[in-house]
């Protein structure tokens, strides 16, 4: 079926869904190499969130207990987007300890739907999993809505879960 999946993962409900969901289709088919990425994109309003530059690699679950080199600096734009990173590899970690699979976790910068459709054609993914954002029909037309543009832009099948 899947050889190669992504989830986007922001923390939301639907997105929780979608992780969910992968981890179901990874129980069915074990084989399968399992992707699942946040964005640091609305971590705070600056420059850092749509910079070129990874704020910091993903950590494991023990790195993420060591002690920091240098004591941060809790006002820092850095450290807020460290700190977001920090919590969201931590989530999922523990999905995938939880559940007991095996998968990458993967932080990316710049806006959602285009930096997962970037890291699904750069990993020549099979499918990307999304949630459904609830966004009122208001909100998407100022905005849009991230699951629809990874749909319109996505080199591969894309599953928008509900």
């Amino acid at each position: 079926m899947f050889t190669k999946m992504i989830v986007g993962y922001d923390g939301s409900e639907g997105s929780r869904v979608a992780l969910a969901q992968a981890v179901d289709l990874m129980k069915l088919q074990p084989s399968i190499k399992l992707i699942v990425a946040y964005v640091n994109e609305d971590v705070f309003s600056g420059d850092i969130a749509y910079s070129h530059q990874p704020l910091v690699s993903t950590p494991t679950l023990t790195e993420m207990t060591a002690e920091l080199p240098v004591p941060p600096n809790p006002s820092s734009p850095n450290q807020l987007a460290r700190e977001y990173s920090n919590k969201m590899s931590e989530f999922i970690q523990l999905q995938f300890n939880k559940h007991n699979i095996e998968g990458q976790i993967v932080a990316l910068n710049g806006h959602a739907a285009q930096a997962l459709t970037n890291l699904a054609d750069q990993e020549l993914a099979d499918v990307i999993l999304v949630g459904n954002s609830g966004k009122s029909g208001f909100q998407k037309f100022f905005v849009g809505s991230v699951s629809e543009k990874v749909v319109k832009d996505s080199p591969c099948t894309v599953i928008v879960v509900k």
